[in-house]
């Protein structure tokens, strides 16, 4: 379902995504993304000249860089020299208007995640755009129709392992909740060595590294004790770029009211998380707004987000605790009051509460309806399945021709025009799966097969567990060519991926 929110007056969501497809400002072409004119277009008004170029209000400059986040130099490519990169931030109703500057000597793309934008504006290379070229830059503006908390990253190979990752925020042009803070904090995996060698490794191809030597002894498991397996042991993890050792914190006063945009930016790790001393109240899952729900700590998905609510309640300093599932591992930040310690508690946390998020999906309700408009339906059963020992991973038997899957063979999903497209997903690994779509929001079932739920929430992204059946259901009124992954990018550089492709 493409339209998820229908607060603001004016033309449709689609209208306006339409209307600004019509004049696209980004620079493609037949042997890749063109460079930006050096020169300005004249400013001169009068008849025959052309208007003054329109001025970004983001540049990305996108570059390769050696740091070292846990101490160890290691080779990265980021945004402005940051990882994350720099945040976006716009007001629901606002136009995008961000330069792309890939100063690199390789390809790259950047993808909007949950974004609708025009389809070739989308970012995946042999799908929706040509790679940034080398030294090539591209403008691009379109406009928002939406709110909520997203994200950004590459695309391109395995680069987002490598930094190339940050936040997009947009505010809600008549927020619903009041609160005296909007804070992002962006969670991320980090690895130390070249991720090109990962799958290798895993398939035996190259020595073996402590990074795929899994399952981590001592792991913490899921919520309900579901064993939760995990495909590479990190070094460690960060929270807004920075590491436990070395904590993100900000100064908060006893009584403030808190908006924190719990975004999970990491390639292959499940986040639980939890404010020390606080419960949570869910708001928002995906960018998309939900009924309201307490919870004492939230389980995030790879590339989801929930935005909670919390309300300081007393003066002293408080770990933000980022468990990384599988591992007895986490990231923590520290919220605190004036003169209050800036040090994370030490230890791992004691769950407080019962848990949120993606832990319990059938929590979640949407505050209006979510009932798709009629017509036909269109129903795909997908298995999620693989060849461990081979490391390959596909949807529906066919594994899509990934950089690690050369001989990959996934057709695309064919649908029409004002379908209500319908997927069931059945995992018959051991592995947890985080399925993605892009350009659209669908409704996430609370069981299997109660297709006439009324108040379903609105995601674009949703973990699917060991042997467990999820539906979700779409209506197709985004015409072009459309991503469908999984958001582990080991499993989706294996081979778990397949396009939906609208057809007349």
């Amino acid at each position: 379902m493409s339209t998820p929110n229908e607060r603001q007056p004016g033309p449709s969501r689609r209208e306006a995504l339409v209307a600004g497809a019509a004049a696209p400002l980004v620079l493609l072409g037949s042997a890749g993304a063109q460079p930006v004119n050096q020169a300005p277009p004249s400013t001169d008004e009068r008849p025959g000249r052309m208007p003054a170029a329109p001025k970004p209000d983001f540049v990305f400059d996108i570059e390769q860089k050696t740091v070292a986040p846990l101490g160890i130099p290691t080779d990265a490519i980021l945004v402005n020299g940051t990882d994350p990169g720099t945040e976006i931030r716009y007001t629901e109703g606002d136009m995008f208007r961000v330069l792309l500057n890939n100063t690199m000597q390789i390809p790259c793309t950047v993808h909007w995640h949950g974004l609708l934008v025009p389809n070739y504006m989308d970012g995946v290379p042999g799908i929706t755009q040509y790679p940034i070229g080398p030294r090539q830059s591209v403008f691009m503006e379109y406009p928002i129709v939406q709110s909520g908390s997203y994200w950004y990253h590459s695309h391109y190979g395995l680069q987002e392992q490598q930094g190339l990752r940050g936040p997009y925020i947009i505010e809600e042009s008549r927020p619903a909740y009041d609160y005296d803070k909007d804070i992002t904090v962006f969670m991320t995996d980090w690895l130390d060595q070249s991720p090109e060698g990962i799958i290798p490794q895993i398939r035996n191809e190259q020595p073996q590294t402590a990074a795929v030597k899994t399952p981590v002894p001592g792991g913490a498991p899921f919520p309900g004790d579901t064993p939760f397996n995990i495909d590479v042991n990190y070094p460690g993890y960060l929270m807004n770029g920075k590491s436990v050792d070395d904590p993100w914190t900000m100064q908060v006063k006893q009584g403030d009211r808190l908006r924190l945009r719990l975004i999970n930016g990491s390639t292959a790790t499940f986040f639980r998380v939890q404010l020390e001393d606080h419960e949570l109240e869910i708001i928002a899952a995906d960018g998309q707004p939900v009924v309201p729900t307490k919870a004492g700590n939230v389980v995030i998905a790879i590339a989801e987000r929930y935005d909670v609510l919390v309300t300081i309640k007393k003066s002293g300093s408080f770990t933000l605790n980022a468990v990384a599932l599988g591992t007895r591992r986490q990231v923590a930040g520290v919220l605190h009051t004036q003169g209050a310690s800036k040090k994370p508690s030490p230890g791992m946390p004691s769950w407080q509460g019962r848990a949120g998020g993606s832990a319990d999906y059938a929590s979640l309700k949407s505050p209006y309806p979510t009932v798709l408009p009629e017509g036909p339906v269109k129903t795909f059963n997908i298995e999620l399945g693989g060849l461990m020992k081979r490391y390959l991973w596909s949807m529906a038997g066919e594994y899509y021709p990934e950089p690690f899957v050369p001989e990959g063979d996934a057709g695309p999903l064919r649908i029409n025009y004002g379908d209500r497209v319908r997927v069931r997903f059945t995992n018959s690994t051991m592995m947890y799966h985080p399925m993605h779509l892009h350009g659209h929001f669908y409704r996430l079932l609370s069981t299997p097969g109660a297709w006439d739920e009324t108040h379903c929430p609105l995601k674009d992204t949703v973990a699917v567990g060991p042997g467990e059946k999820i539906d979700i259901e779409f209506f197709a009124d985004n015409p072009g060519h459309w991503f469908f992954h999984c958001h582990n990018l080991y499993h989706l550089a294996a081979g778990m991926a397949r396009k939906f492709e609208y057809v007349v």
